[in-house]
């Protein structure tokens, strides 16, 4: 029989959510919908989620753009003026077009931790405990984590047998 003594200790190991040890748990929840994925999937899914950060950054420039337009507009004329509504409309649409994006990345198990510089992150496991696949925008793969208790400036490479 072997005890939490015997097991071999790692560092940066990721693993598959069967291996998660059952003394690991979160002190919280995860949110809602939250996938916890292995880097396999992570890494099969980065190419996507990379994409639908750079439409969100486009469309957070965008939407930056229309709400200081509809600012000034607001000056000048009342809501009800057509190209107020126009605007206003415009910018609406966008907001749909976020919350789907969004929707998107949570069904492949990424989330935006950062928008600039663009980082995303996936819940998984690391060292028989819940961690973070941590990715910044310039990095190639996959290749760091980070313990959810610690944050992104603890970052760790991941080893791999």
């Amino acid at each position: 029989m072997t005890t939490p003594s015997d097991e071999p200790l790692y560092s940066g190991l990721p693993m598959e959510l069967d291996e998660l040890s059952p003394e690991a748990a979160l002190p919280y929840p995860l949110p809602d919908g939250a996938l916890v994925v292995t880097i396999e999937e992570a890494r099969a899914s980065l190419p996507e989620a990379h994409n639908v950060l750079m439409v969100l950054q486009a469309m957070s420039d965008e939407a930056h753009d229309l709400t200081n337009e509809l600012e000034l507009l607001l000056d000048q004329f009342p809501m009800t003026h057509p190209h107020v509504m126009e605007v206003a409309e415009h910018l609406g649409q966008l907001v749909t077009q976020w919350q789907a994006s969004v929707a998107r990345l949570e069904s492949i198990g990424a989330r935006i931790v950062s928008m600039d510089p663009g980082r995303l992150e996936w819940y998984g496991v690391v060292d028989r405990r819940m961690a973070l696949f941590s990715w910044a925008v310039g990095e190639v793969d996959i290749e760091w984590y980070y313990r959810m208790e610690e944050g992104f400036p603890s970052r760790k490479p991941l080893i791999e047998a």
